[in-house]
Parts: structure tokens; sequence; C-alpha cells
């Protein structure tokens, strides 16, 4: 069994947020969420791996 989650950064100077989420939809409504603050987001998977937009769009979609 595999496990899936992501991780959400949110970057601000010398501060940051990191959220961890069981789904990629989950994942794209925190990283909305944090977004609406101007802040840099990026989302990785549970191994580190940067997650680009479309492909987490995608993987929502399938869910």
């Amino acid at each position: 069994m595999s496990v899936v989650g992501y991780q959400v950064y949110s970057k601000n100077g010398d501060g940051a947020v990191r959220v961890v989420v069981s789904s990629a939809k989950q994942a794209l409504a925190k990283a909305d969420e944090l977004a609406e603050s101007g802040n840099e987001i990026q989302i990785k998977d549970l191994a580190g791996r940067i997650i680009d937009t479309a492909t987490i769009i995608e993987l929502a979609a399938h869910e």
C-alpha cells in the first residue's frame, strides 16, 4: 500500500508555512488559500519532489 500525500509550502521573506494534506484536491484548496496572502506557493509530494500546477490539477481531477 502506498501512502499518498502532499506538502504545501508558503514562503514569505524569512518565514514559511508547511501544511501536509492527504489528497491533491486538498493540496489545491490549501494552495489557493495560502496564495491569497501573495506569498510564494510550492506543492511537493511526501518524497520532496516538486509538483507543477498542471500535474496537481490533473491528479485532483482523477480523485
